[in-house]
């Protein structure tokens, strides 16, 4: 049971008098709690005291720790938290971060509000913001409110309901076979052999170059085949890969190995630029782009043309997941594009599956004049004509339609007179 006080201090005249707000005392786990109540009015502080108890009763006290918590150290929090996962967008995070700042700067962690996040999101689509910026910046503050919760002793008491904006950004850009051989072969020397790993394999772009991309080590080649080899390090999602090569993909890689034996032999990288690494090729792939004609492509549609291309050769979803790397189904499905040659290829299958089904016999007049109609056709199509069958003497289990006549509707207020007369 609670109680509720006023601290005292000795006036002027050396007298004990009652100051400041009501005070409250309360226990959690038999451990007493002292808590100020913020109001002067005794009523309203038991007010405060009852939901202070009811909160402890279902598990959702509200410690000191939760009234001092502000944004800025929820932000502390989320660096850690990066840190420890050994994740490497954090400077992503930090854009969101430059946008949240100056809205929920110094606030206190309980203060963010629902309505306060719609006045954010009303404000930053004001400023022309898109809506998938938007949710990615909700999405960074949302992390650091959870991960605040999760602390022990917590440091947010609960995560507020935070707005989602709908989103009609995802692309659908892919790469013909000959746009591909096109833009490989207007590309400078050092990517053509990059964009060939991108079409074949949907490799990510970080997964090929830079400093931590693919090797020579992690290659292994021969006449017959070859197979490279992701270590788990290098992979978006943690997970270590094989993808193995054939074909004109064996062919570039060969010839890439070769040219670099003879003239960087001590360079360890397969996508390399004079024998050094680069981090960049958006530049270079625009260029390429431009000179023939496909303006608006960009190095990530590779990579879902090579998933486009793995599923419509036949190879299942589940291996296709393990060759691009992708974790879940649903992004999965996004990089899986429909192109218009899709559709008309599935219409063709679908007319061969009901000519398929049509079991019609061709005969000749002549035939006909000397045998039964019954004969050479199992499946007659155009018998009927005005819901009666040309041939009134063919029965119902050959047409498809029964041979009577349908009697006038009346109408059924006034029996007798025909609603429609012939």
């Amino acid at each position: 049971m609670g109680m509720l006080y006023r601290r005292k201090q000795r006036n002027a005249e050396g007298v004990l008098v009652e100051v400041g707000p009501w005070w409250m005392k309360y226990y959690d786990n038999g451990r007493p709690v002292s808590e100020s109540t913020g109001t002067f009015e005794k009523r309203e502080a038991a007010k405060v005291l009852k939901k202070a108890e009811h909160n402890v009763l279902e598990g959702r006290q509200i410690t000191p720790r939760m009234q001092r918590t502000k944004f800025e150290d929820l932000i502390e929090d989320l660096e850690q938290d990066y840190v420890m996962r050994g994740l490497r967008t954090w400077n992503r995070r930090e854009n969101c971060l430059r946008h949240l700042k100056p809205v929920f700067g110094g606030m206190l962690a309980k203060g963010i509000t629902t309505e306060k996040l719609k006045a954010y999101v009303a404000k930053r689509l004001g400023e022309k913001a898109a809506a998938a910026t938007v949710n990615r910046e909700l999405d960074c503050l949302k992390r650091m409110l959870v991960l605040g919760a999760r602390c022990s002793p917590p440091k947010v008491s609960a995560v507020p309901h935070f707005p989602r904006l709908a989103e009609n950004n995802a692309r659908e850009g892919f790469l013909e076979h000959d746009d591909y051989l096109s833009v490989r072969g207007a590309a400078s020397d050092h990517l053509k052999v990059p964009i060939t790993i991108a079409y074949y394999t949907g490799m990510r772009m970080r997964e090929i170059i830079s400093v931590k991309g693919l090797r020579w080590e992690q290659v292994t080649l021969s006449e017959d085949g070859g197979c490279i080899r992701l270590a788990m390090a290098q992979t978006k999602t943690k997970q270590a890969r094989s993808v193995y090569l054939t074909g004109d993909f064996l062919r570039v890689m060969l010839k890439a190995k070769e040219l670099r034996d003879r003239d960087y032999p001590s360079c360890p990288y397969v996508c390399h630029r004079e024998g050094q690494p680069f981090d960049n090729l958006r530049l270079g792939w625009i260029a390429a782009c431009k000179r023939v004609g496909l303006v608006g492509k960009t190095f990530h549609d590779l990579r879902r043309t090579g998933v486009r291309n793995l599923i419509r050769a036949g190879v299942s979803e589940t291996v296709a997941m393990k060759i691009s790397g992708h974790k879940t189904r649903s992004v999965f499905d996004r990089y899986n594009v429909t192109s218009e040659e899709d559709l008309k290829q599935a219409a063709e299958r679908l007319n061969q599956y009901i000519q398929s089904k049509k079991v019609t016999v061709t005969v000749t007049v002549n035939a006909l004049a000397g045998d039964s109609p019954r004969q050479g056709i199992t499946q007659p199509v155009d018998l009927w004509r005005r819901g009666r069958d040309l041939n009134s003497r063919i029965g119902y289990p050959i047409s498809g339609f029964q041979d009577r006549h349908v009697r006038p509707l009346r109408h059924p207020s006034t029996p007798g007179q025909q609603l429609f007369s012939s």
